[in-house]
């Protein structure tokens, strides 16, 4: 490939941006998802479109990237111990797809022709789906922990890992030799496991306790990159992909309490590279080759669906599954997906596939893909005929809350609120960016966990969008600013409580959304007038009037004089001085 000046990428970068915000806003107005508008960008700036970009090879290196980051925010909402407890899903879901998938498709294609490896081939090309589109709608939906969000994760999870002993056995299939013995795979396999198995459970969370510490987001954002990318790479030292090693080094995340500000650390990045992934994907389908052969492409597309949808089905129902959950899944899964292409490069360069098998493949596993999203409404709208809804599983995200209360901050003035909330058998959530409080509050089963509030991600895992009451109780004014314009815009009829050091400031907060501003100087200003009056004895009936009346005409009062408070009766003036304690002398 031809060296290309930093300019000239950014410039090229600058035209699918540009495109891909044209395309993705019409099709949102009709109703399309985003993931089509990418597909369809990458058609047309691709060297078979208008050829803007003539080497799809100049994208895909940051378009790799996406998937890593969408693999890891995935693994970071899933933990060891969840993963464990789909493994019927994963094993015998995964496994029967791919044995289901292979046993159809090798005899049609054999029948049509080709030779039995290849056949062999294009059996282990059209089981694989794609992780990154499937995971992606899930998430768009919320619906990664419903009972078909989990199924058809753990067959993506079981097909990334399959793709490892497909891509050994090709050369066995082709009957060529070459590569590392068995063997020294599976034993780097293995030494990488373990690696990251001592990670998760020592030095992950000593490292990010010591980070946490400092609050310094842009160290816990560089650290969070440097387990994501520091494990996709090892993992793709072994052998394995660099999508799965970065989904392993969520996990090793998932389990400690910083997962949720990791999240919201990688978010941004990781929609615009996965944008680049979908676009690169589109790069790939030759068009003219479409044209030229609508019916061959379109045929085999359709037939591939169908195929797919009825050997994962079939899997899901196998694996213990109710029939709406199978037939969702079945419906999701039905797509060609990314990691096929490096089995198809393989399989070319071991001779399996022609130059024009290989591209009409490419313009059909393209196809599969632009139809999922359409793929999986149908089948929201047909798993219904099968049975009824399962309940969803919490999977690393505590039960359902509605209706309930969110706390920023932990500190007095959050703690009296979770008090409240007890009293009143009240659900709430708390956020802190202490970590030696999380840890500790956590342990005595408080439901707090570790994050900046001002992340959008932060706020909807404590389900900010169906809260009735949030309590901004931090000193940093900033960040409350930025938190109340962020939660009611996730919430518009959320009841904001905002704490503030000085009076000034609390117009400010009331502009930006806040319902009701405690501010410290006033608050400070009451409790001085409250032990004045009870200084001088007067009783406590009268105090707690005399205040309620001064909070009532606010900090104007005590400018404006007596005038503006109830005064006192004559008769309940004070007779006498107070004895004064010997100390205020």
């Amino acid at each position: 490939m031809a060296e290309i000046s930093p300019e000239i990428l950014i410039g090229k970068i600058i035209v699918l941006l540009a495109l891909s915000v044209g395309l993705i806003y019409f099709g949102l107005r009709l109703k399309m998802p985003a993931i089509v508008g990418y597909l369809v960008t990458g058609i047309l700036v691709g060297p078979f479109g208008l050829g803007l970009i003539n080497e799809p090879a100049q994208v895909e290196g940051l378009s790799e990237l996406g998937v890593v980051l969408l693999l890891f925010t995935i693994g970071l909402e899933f933990s060891i111990q969840s993963l464990l407890k789909m493994k019927k899903l994963v094993l015998l879901g995964g496994g029967l797809q791919m044995l289901f998938g292979t046993a159809l498709v090798f005899p049609i294609c054999h029948l049509s022709g080709f030779d039995w490896n290849t056949s062999l081939l294009f059996g282990f090309l059209f089981s694989l789906s794609s992780t990154a589109i499937v995971l992606k709608l899930l998430q768009e939906k919320g619906e990664m922990d419903a009972a078909h969000g989990r199924g058809a994760f753990g067959v993506l999870i079981f097909q990334d890992l399959a793709v490892v002993p497909l891509v050994l056995i090709l050369p066995i299939i082709a009957g060529q030799g070459g590569g590392d013995p068995v063997y020294l795979v599976l034993g780097k396999i293995a030494a990488i496991l373990v690696i990251v198995v001592g990670m998760a459970n020592w030095v992950v969370p000593w490292v990010m306790k010591k980070i946490a510490a400092t609050r310094s987001n842009e160290l816990f954002m560089f650290a969070v990159a440097l387990i994501c990318l520091g494990t996709a790479f090892l993992t793709a030292e072994a052998g394995l992909s660099l999508a799965l090693g970065a989904f392993m080094a969520g996990l090793v995340i998932a389990g400690s309490p910083y997962a949720y500000q990791a999240i919201s650390s990688v978010m941004p990045m990781r929609d615009i590279f996965t944008g680049l992934f979908f676009v690169s994907i589109g790069m790939k389908m030759d068009v003219t080759y479409l044209v030229n052969n609508p019916f061959l492409v379109i045929g085999i597309a359709v037939a591939a669906m169908i195929l797919n949808t009825c050997s994962t089905g079939l899997a899901m129902k196998a694996a213990g599954q109710r029939g709406r959950v199978a037939v969702m899944v079945g419906f999701a899964l039905c797509q060609v997906g990314e990691f096929a292409f490096v089995l198809a490069k393989d399989g070319a360069r071991y001779n399996l596939l022609s130059p024009e098998a290989m591209t009409a493949f490419l313009n059909v596993a393209v196809l599969t893909m632009a139809m999922t999203p359409l793929a999986m409404e149908a089948g929201r709208r047909f798993g219904p005929l099968f049975g009824a809804m399962e309940k969803p599983f919490a999977g690393n995200i505590e039960g359902e809350r509605k209706n309930h209360a969110v706390v920023i901050g932990f500190g007095v003035a959050g703690q009296a609120v979770a008090r409240a909330c007890r009293l009143l058998n009240r659900k709430y959530a708390i956020i802190d960016m202490n970590p030696g409080s999380v840890q500790n509050y956590q342990s005595q089963g408080e439901p707090i966990i570790f994050g900046d509030a001002v992340n959008e991600a932060v706020l909807e895992h404590v389900g900010i969008h169906k809260a009735a009451i949030l309590v901004i109780s931090i000193p940093d004014p900033v960040a409350t600013r930025r938190i109340i314009a962020q939660a009611r815009h996730l919430n518009p009829k959320l009841y904001i409580v905002a704490r503030t050091r000085f009076l000034l400031t609390g117009e400010q907060l009331k502009i930006l959304g806040a319902n009701e501003v405690l501010a410290e100087e006033f608050e400070a200003a009451l409790a001085v007038f409250d032990s004045v009056l009870t200084f001088y004895h007067l009783d406590r009936p009268q105090v707690t009037e005399q205040v309620a009346l001064a909070r009532e005409h606010g900090p104007a009062g005590f400018h404006q004089g007596v005038q503006a408070l109830k005064p006192l009766p004559p008769a309940q003036t004070l007779q006498s001085e107070p004895s004064l304690p010997q100390e205020r002398c």
